[in-house]
């Protein structure tokens, strides 16, 4: 029995979780949003002033690495993803068929979270890039050309994570996607047609990472 009467100390408390440390992990998800394309021709073809508003709903899935750094429940990071998906659209206008095509994103963005022990919400915002994939064909003639236009757009999004282990976390996001306006001209049999093309998207992600 302890002297005086006194009670034996209390244990201590478990030590809170700690979000610092890189990661790698991988991504999948699905992406959804509207697309608009215009062509303009400045030989008078009938396709001139064709618009069409079309769908880039895809599956995605990719990879991604980053840091985190804690200072009490604020915890600061960056991250990096590419990720592959099948974004395609075909457009069938007087005189053309076209088709505009992704195949490929990535992103790096800065991440600013509020960490309760385990669990962690943050919102992120950075840079986003892409390839858009043009590819025309006049029916009549049977000629086609293929081009590629590389862009760099904006995203911006919430999500959680949950460190299921010290080393394994899950995570789900929401993420919005704006590579704003392309435009790109063809030479060739189809010179003096341009292509202009607006492309936003919203996607949500599951992950898994491993905190090193």
């Amino acid at each position: 029995m302890p002297a005086h009467g006194l009670l034996p100390p209390a244990p201590p408390l478990p030590a809170l979780y700690s979000w610092t440390g890189a990661y790698l992990g991988v991504q999948a998800g699905y992406s959804w949003g509207q697309e608009r394309t215009r062509f303009s021709d400045t030989f008078g073809r009938a396709v001139s002033g064709a618009r069409f508003r079309h769908g880039a709903d895809t599956a995605l899935g990719g990879a991604q690495a980053g840091f985190n750094y804690q200072v009490g429940s604020i915890v600061l990071g960056v991250e990096g993803d590419v990720e592959a998906l099948d974004a395609s659209e075909t457009m069938v206008a007087p005189g053309i068929s076209a088709r505009v095509r992704r195949d490929w994103q990535a992103s790096l963005r800065g991440r600013v979270g509020f960490a309760m022990d385990r669990f962690m919400i943050y919102a992120t915002g950075g840079a986003a890039f892409t390839d858009f994939d043009y590819r025309v064909l006049d029916p009549a003639t049977g000629l086609a050309a293929n081009t590629s236009r590389s862009k760099t757009g904006w995203a911006a999004g919430l999500g959680v994570n949950f460190a299921y282990t010290d080393n394994l976390i899950l995570g789900a996001e929401y993420r919005y996607t704006d590579f704003g306006k392309v435009g790109h001209a063809f030479g060739g049999p189809f010179q003096g047609l341009s292509v202009h093309h607006e492309a936003d998207t919203h996607a949500l992600r599951a992950s898994v990472a491993y905190k090193f």
